[in-house]
């Protein structure tokens, strides 16, 4: 199963989602990153998601961006 990871821009700093997460599809990474699905990133989530101009830029396992959700 393919991983991805949950990166997060804030202005001009980036927080690397060092651990990723396994998903089956692109399709569900796109769920999984509105539902907030990484558990290790639930307190850090709920935190960076009440800041304005965040990016979440989703990348598969060779780094390659997948996804970018900016907000």
């Amino acid at each position: 199963m393919p991983r991805y990871h949950f990166h997060v821009q804030l202005g001009d700093r980036f927080i690397p989602d060092r651990e990723g997460i396994d998903l089956p599809n692109l399709k569900t990474v796109r769920g999984a990153e509105a539902q907030a699905a990484h558990a290790s990133w639930d307190r850090v989530l709920c935190f960076i998601q009440s800041l304005p101009h965040r990016t979440t830029v989703i990348t598969d396992e060779a780094g390659r961006i997948v996804f970018v959700l900016s907000l």
